[in-house]
């Protein structure tokens, strides 16, 4: 399953929900596909989970969108039993899990999942009773728009190749660097709040 497709289906159904994303190259697919103004682009791994998690925990009235790959969750996995501890419900992690670390060097080094490491099990002994792995586009399509019509929160872990790299390398820039986009969130987070 080619990760771009995925993507473009999840910035589909974004309605202005915080999203934060994790190194690689699906920033620039959501970039885009549908750059709004409540995105974090390119969060240092192994954060964007747990700033998904802080967002959501503070402000519970908005649905909150973490995007991780494999290499990035892996990296911080105690975060799924903090999730699981608090359970909010307006949590969606979708995860790209292709094997390897491909979007920080060649694609050679191959992350825990190439080996049998599970992360929906990983979520699943945390405590997280809303997780599914999907193959194809078709499951993905339906895993993703339950995880937006039902209360999390959600993990979600696509399957993907490495197929859309050489196309996507290079081919389009972020709107801002990740400072930048801190503050823009920061602003229109601000904005939001202020029309209550």
């Amino acid at each position: 399953m080619n990760r771009t497709d995925v993507l473009r289906y999840i910035a589909g159904l974004r309605n202005g929900d915080p999203m934060i994303i994790s190194p690689g190259l699906a920033n620039y697919t959501i970039a885009e596909a549908k750059d709004e103004p409540l995105t974090i682009y390119n969060m240092e791994l192994p954060y964007t989970t747990p700033m998904a998690l802080g967002i959501a925990l503070g402000w519970p009235e908005r649905r909150v969108i973490a995007i991780e790959g494999d290499g990035s969750l892996l990296s911080g996995l105690g975060v799924l039993s903090t999730v699981a501890r608090y359970q909010p419900k307006n949590l969606l992690i979708f995860v790209f899990d292709n094997g390897a670390y491909l979007t920080t060097g060649s694609g050679k080094a191959p992350t825990a999942t190439l080996f049998g490491t599970d992360i929906e099990q990983l979520g699943r002994a945390a405590g997280m009773k809303n997780t599914r792995t999907v193959h194809d586009l078709d499951t993905a399509k339906d895993a993703v728009n339950a995880a937006f019509a039902q209360p999390g929160p959600w993990l979600v872990v696509a399957k993907v190749d490495k197929q859309d790299r050489p196309a996507e390398r290079g081919a389009h820039s972020l709107p801002m660097y990740v400072y930048e986009a801190g503050l823009v969130f920061h602003r229109a987070a601000l904005q939001e709040r202020s029309k209550k």
